[in-house]
């Protein structure tokens, strides 16, 4: 996978990534569909745009080009927003010879590309094209390459980080679509008799639908995020905490990992959007409660100062190794150690990064491997 991008670039982009997620995901609903379908039914056909009446629906709905197309470039099914930019006429896209080009390279090595090109508009902007390969779901969907395309000004470094982003997001979501696809396949084959495999695939299918969920919802909060803070106003920090303390609990004791709230005397209150500082204290925690093992803890300090309250999050969990502290807030990285531990969509520590430099707060982190991990950060208090 290519390096993550940079964190600064990120915070500047409008993050409207949570379109590809979305689409995807609707597109697997459909195909799991007609999987189950033949369960029941061998000879039922397979889905097509013409055969799914909710697919144009769902195009139309998206806040940026979208469209399907096959191995040669043919456009099966294309949203309004993607005739005007790529020159399409009525029903119909015919795609300009380098997207053509791409398409066919995508369908062909099954991995996602993107380009650029001038915009219609003009006044210097760029059409930003990324095309995703379907190569889990293409017999189900009627295509190979779902193609999506957006008009954006910005500098050559920010179209590499949107690139990255696209790509990275396809490469996240592919995995658990081309499993599921295959524990699907197993449910349209197996036999009545064959009850045990059935509800171990079921099983497969609902765990991964679920991480796809926290995934979608996590790409939502970011792009939530990019409108910026509505306004700070004075916020009790403790309560806060407790909230969220009390939303962890639930995973905190089915680990059983102990949940703890440390302050020194009277917590002023600080300067802040209670309901974003609320997600920093629950992504904090959550991270924490994954990577600490049975009878392990999780301690939240808060410790006020001259002109601000310091914040901790201290576990004694597994820690992060040196090589990947300097990544563990980039967008959806995730280390070895980490992937092997527990799951999760690595977009947590983002988000948590992205609330606080809104808060005007730099969040640090010290760690060492089998000694647990620290987060502090600090907040202004309320005058």
């Amino acid at each position: 996978m290519p390096p993550p991008p940079n964190q600064e670039v990120l915070l500047s982009l409008p993050l409207p990534l949570a379109v590809a997620a979305l689409l995807l995901l609707s597109l697997l609903v459909a195909a799991g569909g007609w999987l189950l379908a033949r369960r029941r039914r061998p000879s039922a056909p397979s889905l097509s745009p013409a055969s799914t009446p909710w697919l144009p629906t769902l195009l139309e709905a998206l806040p940026c080009g979208a469209l399907l197309a096959d191995a040669q470039g043919r456009v099966t099914l294309a949203n309004n927003q993607a005739r005007r930019w790529l020159g399409g006429s009525g029903r119909s896209v015919r795609l300009p010879q380098p997207v053509q080009a791409l398409v066919r390279r995508v369908a062909s090595s099954g991995i996602s590309e993107g380009l650029e090109a001038p915009a219609p508009s003009g006044r210097g902007h760029q059409l930003w094209i990324e095309a995703l390969s379907l190569d889990f779901a293409k017999t189900a969907l009627g295509g190979d390459v779902l193609v999506l395309v957006e008009e954006r000004e910005g500098s050559e470094v920010a179209a590499e980080v949107y690139r990255h982003l696209m790509r990275t997001i396809a490469h996240e979501l592919r995995t658990p679509l081309t499993a599921i696809m295959g524990h699907a396949d197993i449910l349209a084959s197996c036999s009545i008799e064959e009850e045990g495999l059935w509800r171990r695939s079921q099983q497969f299918i609902a765990g991964e639908v679920e991480r796809l969920a926290r995934l979608v919802e996590d790409l939502l909060i970011l792009s939530r995020l990019d409108l910026g803070v509505t306004a700070l106003v004075p916020v009790n920090l403790r309560a806060v905490a407790e909230e969220a303390i009390s939303a962890t609990w639930r995973l905190a004791d089915g680990k059983g990992v102990t949940l703890a709230l440390q302050s020194a005397g009277n917590i002023p209150r600080v300067l802040g959007d209670a309901d974003r500082l609320r997600q920093v204290f629950i992504n904090l925690l959550n991270n924490g409660v994954k990577y600490t093992p049975s009878g392990g803890r999780v301690t939240v300090r808060l410790t006020p100062g001259e002109d601000r309250v310091q914040v901790e999050v201290n576990d004694t969990g597994m820690g992060i190794l040196a090589a990947d502290l300097p990544h563990i807030f980039d967008p959806l990285f995730r280390g070895d150690e980490a992937r092997r531990a527990a799951t999760g969509t690595g977009l947590g520590l983002t988000i948590v990064r992205t609330i606080l430099a809104q808060h005007g707060a730099e969040i640090l982190v010290q760690s060492e491997p089998e000694h647990g991990t620290t987060f502090s950060f600090a907040l202004p208090i309320a005058a």
